[in-house]
């Protein structure tokens, strides 16, 4: 059986030459790009730029038995572009540091390429180019997004007001649902919410919306739901109340949870990484979001205060603590 080869057989540089192809799918806004010290973009006239960053780490992010490296590629993009949706912005170019070990076969990578340049295609983003250097710690990658907003139109966490519906869009609770079926082995059983955790999808087209419609503040679901809408209320300085029967949860979690004696409740408010949005807007601006379709109005903003949320269940009402991914205490 034939060696496979590794990025200490081929070396750095005929790695890059390997995967640094197919890169550009806006043109229009690339002077120069990859293969250089830097790359040369423009920025459209009438426009802010917003820049972000995301690192994903072998072991805490990603492990090869939940993504494939394709998949990997694929959730790198979506997470960084993730962050532009949440400010309302569009994401338009991208640039890549990996950390690699020298054991890891060149396949893995070029596959892994293969899903950033899918990702990268679907939402029209530029790739110009990155870094590669060693690691003896595992993979780790990071990526950096540039987006545009129009001059001075990016939605904050601070701007929720008395009286402001809060909404999220699509459903929560399926990513991290999906993980635990993936370290299970029944990604066949549960298909939607295995797909939901390797192949999350940036909320860009909502975040559009919500931005030309009036959305007060936005954030994304990356850490759980509660700890994003602590963020608003904090920033906000507001006093936020949901109510639990009201927030969205998928068909196929339910099925689940009621399968595996698990409450899917908790999976949505304190479960990562489903990257949808979650926001406030006024009462008059409601009225046209709401029919869009996508997006469940699941409480309102009380009152200012001093950055709390409670949740309704039923005739109860509690404060809503931050019980959402923390890196240095989960």
């Amino acid at each position: 059986m034939m060696k496979e080869e590794t990025l200490r057989d081929i070396g750095e540089f005929e790695c890059i030459h390997r995967i640094a192809h197919d890169l550009i799918y806006r043109p229009e806004l690339v002077k120069l790009g990859a293969g250089d010290d830097g790359a040369v973009f423009m920025t459209p006239c009438g426009y802010d730029e917003v820049i972000s960053t995301d690192t994903m780490v072998e072991g805490i992010h990603f492990t090869k038995r939940t993504m494939s490296a394709a998949d990997t590629g694929y959730h790198l993009c979506a997470v960084n572009f993730s962050d532009m949706a949440a400010m309302g912005a569009e994401p338009v170019s991208f640039v890549i540091s990996a950390a690699l070990p020298g054991d890891l076969s060149i396949t893995w990578i070029e596959s892994c390429y293969d899903g950033i340049r899918e990702c990268c295609r679907e939402y029209s983003v530029n790739l110009l180019g990155g870094d590669i250097t060693g690691s003896k710690q595992g993979i780790i990658l990071t990526g950096t997004i540039v987006g545009i907003v129009p001059e001075n139109q990016a939605v904050k966490r601070s701007g929720a007001k008395e009286g402001d519906i809060v909404f999220v869009t699509g459903t929560l609770g399926d990513s991290s649902a999906g993980l635990s079926i993936l370290l299970d082995g029944k990604k066949e059983e549960y298909p939607m919410l295995a797909i939901r955790h390797q192949r999350p999808k940036p909320q860009i087209e909502f975040g559009r919306i919500l931005r030309e419609s009036g959305a007060s503040s936005l954030n994304e679901v990356s850490d759980g739901l509660s700890r994003e809408i602590n963020e608003i209320a904090s920033a906000s300085r507001v006093t936020i109340e949901l109510e639990k029967e009201r927030i969205p949860l998928s068909d196929e979690l339910c099925r689940w949870g009621q399968d595996c004696e698990k409450e899917p409740f908790c999976f949505a408010i304190n479960g990562g990484e489903d990257y949808e949005l979650v926001g406030t807007i006024s009462k008059k601006n409601w009225e046209y979001v709401k029919g869009i379709g996508g997006v469940t109005g699941i409480g309102h903003v009380k009152k200012a205060g001093k950055g709390q949320v409670f949740l309704k269940d039923k005739n109860s009402i509690k404060l809503l603590t931050i019980a959402g991914y923390d890196h240095f205490r989960s």
